[in-house]
């Protein structure tokens, strides 16, 4: 089945969260995003949208956004947007300047600020988790 593939690598994503939680919360936070991802390719594939041009960030973007629309759940966008703001955090230091909720960080490396910061990394996993729910 194609989209178990999507299925099976979000699953993979996330257990490789949880196993770095504690000793890399940056990258934790960023394998959250990432599955993410793969649970709107799955989800999108289940309902025969077009999972290829689910290729950029902006793609992903607009089609939670669109679904968010469709489904009445403004929740969704929220959602996705904080945890991609963490995981652009996380990668980067700061946030892209469309992400109103994430301010930068004003550590010298990711993985101090989130050790510093777990609530921010449990928020990742419970904003993975509440996506998924949405989704399935």
């Amino acid at each position: 089945m194609p989209c178990e593939r999507y299925l099976e690598q979000a699953e993979s994503n996330e257990e490789a969260a949880r196993s770095v939680e504690d000793t890399y919360p940056d990258w934790a936070v960023t394998m959250c995003f990432y599955a993410v991802l793969h649970w709107v390719k799955y989800y999108a594939c289940q309902r025969g949208d077009d999972v290829e041009s689910l290729k950029s960030h902006d793609a992903h973007r607009g089609y939670v956004y669109d679904l968010a629309s469709k489904i009445s759940n403004r929740e969704l966008r929220t959602l996705y947007d904080n945890l991609q703001g963490a995981s652009e955090k996380a990668r980067y230091l700061e946030s892209s300047t469309h992400r109103k909720y994430v301010k930068p960080i004003k550590y010298v490396s990711a993985i101090s600020y989130f050790q510093n910061h777990q609530r921010e990394v449990n928020q990742a996993f419970d904003q993975l988790q509440q996506i998924k729910d949405i989704l399935q």
